[in-house]
């Protein structure tokens, strides 16, 4: 089994830096193209920032984002409680 690295350590400025669609897809942080990323924010579907009317991204957006499609293959099958 391999040992998972330490996660990095971020400043404030970090968390708080906030990416364009065109930046997250540019840097390969995500699996949706820019014109997907922002019909899903203006849709209120997936975590966002709108600074100056404008749709961005938080370091913890997009990890939210890419944790939303995490599948377990221990609950194959199973459906959710409604």
């Amino acid at each position: 089994m391999t040992e998972l690295a330490e996660p990095p350590v971020l400043t404030a400025a970090d968390r708080l830096r906030l990416y364009t669609p065109e930046e997250v897809i540019g840097m390969k942080l995500l699996a949706h193209s820019v014109r997907t990323l922002k019909d899903l924010a203006y849709a209120r579907e997936i975590p966002h920032t709108r600074s100056a009317g404008k749709v961005m991204f938080r370091l913890d957006h997009i990890l939210k984002i890419q944790l939303a499609g995490d599948v377990d293959p221990a609950t194959r099958g199973q459906r959710h409680a409604a």
